[in-house]
């Protein structure tokens, strides 16, 4: 069983005639809950997907706590997007509750701060992928819409129960993609610095 894009069937134009083609299906509609504890951005995220066809942001939460008191009453959306950091909680020790409550929900972790081990830990308690909010906002929308292109978890990361988040500014990481430069000009006033000692 395959999916098809479109229809290849005669379609009748304004004055019925039978005109064949393919022509485009519409996106499907997918709901979506978005869970950050930044009011502004995530207001601001809400608007910004709701602009492409066949999306819904129908709620927003500020915390995990939130999110996960809704969904024991409430039917999951098609897709949650979890910050990792929001104060003093970890949106990943939420995925685990978040799939047991809504199998079918898609997780999508969607964080300013890229680190391979809270990627794989996401993955491996059942998110669907790790986005960065730097990521251009297309990515992000591809990444909403076909869950076909989930990654599959390559190990299973060491367990951390109950360990707070690490703190960017304790342990950067960097993006390559999108924080090069910056990176760059870090380790070269690091050295500079250090020859001026």
């Amino acid at each position: 069983m395959h999916e098809t894009l479109g229809s290849t069937a005669p379609v009748p134009n304004e004055r019925g005639v039978a005109l064949s083609g393919t022509f485009p299906s519409p996106a499907p509609n997918v709901s979506i809950w978005l869970v950050d504890d930044n009011d502004r951005f995530r207001t601001l995220v809400a608007e910004l997907l709701g602009r492409w066809d066949g999306i819904q942001c129908v709620r927003q939460f500020s915390s995990p706590d939130a999110l996960l008191s809704t969904l024991a009453s409430k039917p999951g959306p098609d897709v949650i997007l979890l910050d990792v950091q929001m104060g003093e909680q970890n949106g990943l020790d939420a995925v685990r509750p978040i799939k047991s409550l809504a199998r079918a929900t898609r997780v999508l972790m969607y964080t300013t701060c890229y680190d391979q081990e809270w990627r794989e830990q996401a993955l491996s308690e059942g998110a669907s992928d790790y986005l960065l909010k730097t990521d251009p906002v297309e990515k992000i929308v591809e990444r909403i819409r076909c869950p076909a292109n989930d990654p599959v978890p390559t190990a299973q990361p060491r367990r951390r129960p109950n360990r707070p988040p690490k703190r960017p500014g304790l342990s950067p990481k960097v993006n390559p993609g999108v924080d090069e430069a910056a990176y760059s000009l870090r380790q070269t006033l690091k050295r500079l610095r250090g020859l001026w000692n």
